[in-house]
């Protein structure tokens, strides 16, 4: 429990908002449990639990992971899948409404979507922070990311330009004697 206080304490706002979110996604679950027929969807919790995960491995102290991409640009796209899923959610259970009323399921369904909602938006929030590199990777938070690739040196022309041709005068408009003798057009 503690080592989970410490990865708590590590986390900035916008991926607390995130870990809140998905948090929320995952009692929505338990709660919809009671729900008869009204729930929270299980790929809503394993992409919440996976958002935990990430950010779990993030800030633990012995793990050091090659991530195949941004921590950020995963938390946002598993955030993202959880809020269209909790957005599916809510769209096909509107039609119990209506029967049921407002029972332990549509409780369930609004911390559902409340929770994904918050997930994204502290995701998206997190992304708009990471720089946009090409060809960096991501470290452990006590290292210092890698360097990101760069262009190759400009290298001089091998021969020096040569000089631009000198403008010339356009030739001069001669008229042959038979022109000049002609009405004009």
């Amino acid at each position: 429990m503690a080592q989970v206080q410490e990865v708590w304490n590590k986390l900035n706002p916008r991926e607390r908002l995130t870990a809140i979110g998905a948090l929320i996604v995952a009692l929505s679950w338990i709660v919809s449990l009671a729900g008869y027929g009204i729930s929270a969807g299980t790929v809503s919790l394993l992409g919440a639990i996976a958002v935990l995960v990430v950010f779990y491995l993030k800030y633990s102290p012995n793990q050091s992971i090659t991530w195949p991409a941004p921590i950020p640009t995963i938390v946002l796209g598993i955030s993202a899948i959880v809020a269209l899923l909790a957005a599916l959610d809510v769209l096909t259970s509107l039609r119990y409404l209506g029967l049921l009323g407002f029972g332990i399921g549509i409780v369930a369904l609004v911390l559902e979507a409340i929770g994904a909602a918050l997930m994204v938006w502290g995701a998206w929030q997190e992304y708009q922070l990471t720089p946009k590199t090409t060809g960096t990777t991501s470290s452990a938070p006590g290292q210092a990311p890698s360097a990101p690739l760069a262009p190759p040196p400009y290298a001089p022309p091998s021969e020096a330009p040569s000089a631009p041709p000198a403008p010339t005068q356009p030739p001069a408009q001669t008229m042959s004697p038979d022109e000049n003798d002609r009405p004009p057009v």
